[in-house]
């Protein structure tokens, strides 16, 4: 009697993970098939920007935004957040779609089931650009700083989009080039007799992924992750920045300083709009 029992227990737990694969595998089918529609728009006047006046964002990916650069102070900062804005929300909905898929992977793994060929050379090219081997470590990775945080620093760096570099380069961030083969664009002022490089993008996405992986792999930003993973709170997270510029302490402040004098929390509740998502059909739902 007592065999018996165990028997239904193992026959039990047998079907249950079986059941469990099935699902993943049907998950790591259907999880891209989410798309976002990105609209595109080469700007040749100011009314091209659409202005963001809702929590719910259209994706749009601007280009040619030499224009920041001659408006008025208030409305360069207006505009380059209407710009901003959705760049931010397109690329952490990208970064949530990867991170979702390596989730599925490591549940996978847990679970015993096989990764296919294509699952092996995704998880090999985001351990790369991750710099880790470590599954858990690189969910926790790829988790993003807040929406206001990263609008703080690319409206610091970048001059609310009046920076050559800005202009030219779609380098927000400042965002250094050490490598010959970058595509790339010379600094003004040469450093101690050297020439400085910064990155030159295709277009903001590629900025604003670099950003994320510099904060997400670069030693000099652990205790900038391990905060992250405790919550989002902004104005403790500041303080782990220092590393990003020479001003160190001065440069913490000044982030506070351009995060509460410019009410950027406020774009921590925004989200792209729905109406811009081309979801599953009905028929080819999981459940």
């Amino acid at each position: 009697m007592l065999k018996l029992h165990r028997r239904k227990i193992i026959i039990g737990i047998s079907i249950a993970v079986a059941l469990i694969i099935a699902v993943l595998m049907l998950l790591s089918e259907k999880i891209d098939k989410t798309v976002l529609l990105i609209d595109h728009v080469h700007v040749e006047k100011l009314s091209d920007i659409r202005p963001v006046d809702d929590s719910l964002v259209i994706p749009v990916l601007y280009d040619n935004l030499g224009i920041l650069g001659k408006l008025s102070t208030e409305e360069r900062k207006k505009k380059f957040i209407d710009v901003m804005l959705p760049a931010i929300l397109i690329y952490r909905h990208q970064l949530a779609q990867r991170r979702d898929s390596v989730k599925i992977l490591l549940e996978k793994s847990r679970y015993g089931a096989e990764w296919t060929p294509a699952d092996s050379a995704f998880i090999k090219r985001i351990f790369n650009d991750y710099k880790t081997k470590n599954m858990q470590e690189l969910i926790n990775r790829m988790k993003p700083p807040p929406v206001s945080l990263v609008l703080t620093q690319a409206a610091i760096e970048s001059g609310w989009g009046s920076s050559r570099f800005f202009r030219e380069a779609n380098n927000v961030f400042g965002i250094w080039s050490y490598n010959k083969s970058d595509e790339r664009i010379i600094a003004g002022t040469p450093r101690n007799g050297n020439n400085i490089y910064l990155k030159k993008y295709d277009n903001l996405l590629g900025s604003i992924e670099n950003y994320h992986l510099l904060l997400a792999r670069s030693r000099h930003y652990e205790d900038f992750r391990d905060c992250l993973q405790r919550g989002d709170n902004v104005f403790e997270l500041i303080w782990y920045l220092r590393p990003y510029s020479e001003k160190g302490y001065s440069y913490v402040i000044l982030l506070r300083n351009v995060l509460v004098a410019n009410d950027l929390l406020r774009y921590d509740r925004c989200r792209l709009h729905p109406d811009y998502f081309d979801y599953p059909k009905d028929e080819d739902a999981i459940f």
